[in-house]
């Protein structure tokens, strides 16, 4: 079996002093270039000194906001909600770019990374609700294929290992009104790109009740939040993947924190988010690398080498701080690297 790769789920909570709000205003402005560059490339670098194999750029702006607010400028488009590709930026990208030079200039090695950009479903959704807009719903499937064909141009440093697709409404809202056919040619028309370059493309699902229509698509990675939910397990045909040519990307720690706090409050008698320091004991007694080494043992006996990729659950957006959401980064890693090191043993 080969080794499993660790990544990321992109985005972080915002480091001690800036909002999210500065963050967007930051990135639309670009008045405030020198700090917005700093945060951003620490952030990164620091992904990559934990141990993640294949980082997310830094997300610290809304998934669905950061590509739609581009889409309904009308300025960027030659058409209403149809993007001219020379505007489909990912400004994170750009950003990264020298953290991945230096990275070069200090291994020898090309920094592979991965780029997350919200789904066509999601995006549709945000922008038109759940009635049913054939058209609408192609166009922002093509808009994403521009934002991609963009990324690869960006990327001159590093090496598009992954695209991610986030789509956590399929298999979760049942007010999604289009037909399986639409949404395999809105999924085909938004990853096709991708996999012409040779990149694996993700989909994020939170749910996997709806990956054998994935499956009729060229995404060959369908990612699920399994830490948390281990029974989405039980929803794979290992056949079925082997079958079409599909992995599996599976979250082995988990990221609901409002959950894990719960926990923690009930063990110890406390109010954690008061008493700060019982916070800890999240990556000190529940979300351990050898509770992450075990999840990923577990569903290895499930689903053998169609597991291609491991990360945490979600993004940690909405953990307390960032020493607490690099700590879950940490502990993942060692994990990974633990179950990756035990397997090649074996062989």
């Amino acid at each position: 079996m080969q080794d499993v790769t660790f990544i990321d789920g992109g985005s972080l909570p915002v480091p001690e002093g800036v909002t999210r709000d500065w963050f967007k205003a930051a990135a639309e402005s670009r008045a405030e270039d020198e700090k917005l560059f700093s945060l951003v490339r620490e952030a990164f670098q620091r992904k990559i000194d934990v141990g993640v194999h294949v980082p997310t750029y830094p997300q610290y702006r809304d998934m669905i906001g950061q590509f739609l607010d581009i889409i309904k400028d009308e300025k960027n488009c030659y058409e209403p909600y149809a993007l001219k590709e020379e505007n489909a930026k990912i400004l994170e990208l750009e950003i990264i770019d020298e953290v991945a030079k230096r990275y070069k200039e200090e291994t020898g090695k090309t920094l592979e990374v991965r780029v997350c950009v919200a789904g066509p479903t999601d995006l549709y959704l945000q922008a038109f609700g759940t009635s049913m807009f054939r058209d609408a719903y192609h166009y922002m499937a093509m808009n994403i294929d521009r934002f991609v064909r963009k990324a690869f141009e960006t990327a001159k440093n590093f090496k598009i290992r992954t695209i991610a697709l986030d789509e956590p409404s399929l298999g979760m809202n049942d007010r999604i009104q289009f037909f399986d056919p639409d949404i395999v040619s809105a999924l085909t028309l938004a990853s096709t790109y991708a996999r012409q370059q040779g990149a694996d493309v993700e989909i994020h699902l939170h749910s996997p009740l709806k990956y054998k229509v994935v499956c009729e698509t060229p995404i060959n990675v369908i990612g699920v939040e399994y830490a948390a939910t281990p029974s989405y397990l039980d929803l794979f045909d290992r056949e079925y993947l082997e079958a079409s040519g599909t992995y599996v990307r599976l979250g082995v720690s988990r990221t609901d924190i409002g959950n894990l706090i719960g926990a923690i409050n009930e063990k110890y008698e406390v109010n954690a988010w008061k008493e700060k320091e019982y916070m800890q004991k999240i990556v000190t007694e529940m979300e351990t690398p050898e509770v992450i080494k075990k999840r990923l043992e577990t569903a290895c006996a499930v689903l053998g080498d169609r597991i291609r990729y491991a990360s945490p659950d979600c993004g940690l957006a909405f953990w307390p701080d960032q020493e607490l959401a690099f700590k879950l980064l940490e502990n993942t890693a060692k994990g990974i690297d633990a179950f990756n090191a035990e397997n090649r043993g074996k062989e």
